[in-house]
């Protein structure tokens, strides 16, 4: 994930609780990383068509909920898009500022006809259908401050507390508590744009700009349109999506750069009803709105 946590609560019966989140963290981030091709996620990028491997619950369930939202953004929000990540050059850990082209043309991306893996809840396995490979991104960040919030809330006891990865915010409170969670401007991340004051929900924020290269003579960036494998092109620079929990507000972000009014409006409904998006646009204007 490349990625600073930090996570506080007001209280918890579990001594250990730092040390549970610390393993917790570590496993996601050796796991999960498409950049460490022997952990859980390569043996399975490594599966040819057909062939299927046993994965761990948490890796099996965030991989289904990917799909499930896939689903939903009829396929704008994809977790199958490691090839064509690689292809515009991100092929290493941030921070780097330039790429090599790899490839004559963008790898064929998943349709909503041919989903990539089979998932077997009994034995947690996983088959492997097509030539697709997963890039958790954003979603597996998102998966791991939620799970991380739920534990310490259910399982922790805690009655207030916040996790924040990298910006991706899950907060809760017994009503007392109240977070204040401050928008980095996007070109210049120890400047607000922004102020949010929230007691129990999620926050997450995309941004073309912090995670952008040059590729031949061409700026590239992270967030890439599932139907088509390519950089989103959007007047929109940042994208802020508060609702009820994290993978949901990360999905939403992204889909804020891929659909415009009415249409952005019932997309993200499709996901999460309830949520408020404050939008950074190219003049640095801002622009918000609501769901229910």
């Amino acid at each position: 994930m490349n990625t600073s946590f930090y996570i506080a609560v007001s209280n918890t019966h579990i001594s250990n609780w730092k040390e549970i989140m610390t393993g917790w963290i570590r496993y996601v981030e050796k796991e999960w990383s498409r950049f460490n091709p022997n952990n859980e996620l390569g043996l399975l990028n490594r599966l040819a068509p057909g062939e299927t491997a046993k994965v761990s619950p948490p890796l099996f369930d965030v991989l289904y909920q990917a799909e499930q939202y896939r689903e939903k953004t009829k396929g704008y929000f994809s977790p199958y898009l490691l090839a064509q990540m690689q292809y515009h050059g991100y092929t290493n850990s941030f921070p780097f500022q330039s790429s090599l082209k790899v490839g004559n043309e963008v790898p064929v991306i998943c349709t909503d006809e041919h989903t990539p893996y089979d998932f077997n809840f009994e034995t947690f396995t996983i088959k492997k259908r097509s030539e697709n490979q997963i890039d958790l991104g954003g979603i597996g960040k998102g998966y791991a401050v939620e799970a991380a919030a739920r534990w310490l809330k259910n399982i922790g006891g805690a009655k207030s507390g916040i996790v924040d990865g990298g910006g991706d915010i899950t907060c809760w409170s017994d009503g007392k508590k109240e977070w204040k969670i401050g928008v980095a401007h996007p070109f210049e991340e120890k400047q607000e744009m922004a102020n949010i004051s929230l007691k129990n929900g999620s926050i997450a924020t995309s941004n073309i700009v912090y995670r952008s290269w040059v590729q031949e003579k061409g700026i590239k960036h992270h967030l890439l349109n599932g139907k088509t494998g390519l950089p989103v092109e959007s007047e929109i620079l940042q994208a802020t999506v508060i609702t009820e929990n994290c993978q949901d507000a990360e999905v939403m972000a992204k889909l804020c750069f891929m659909e415009k009014d009415s249409t952005l409006m019932e997309a993200l409904a499709g996901i999460n009803p309830h949520y408020s998006v404050l939008l950074v646009h190219e003049d640095e204007t801002i622009t918000t709105f609501k769901g229910r």
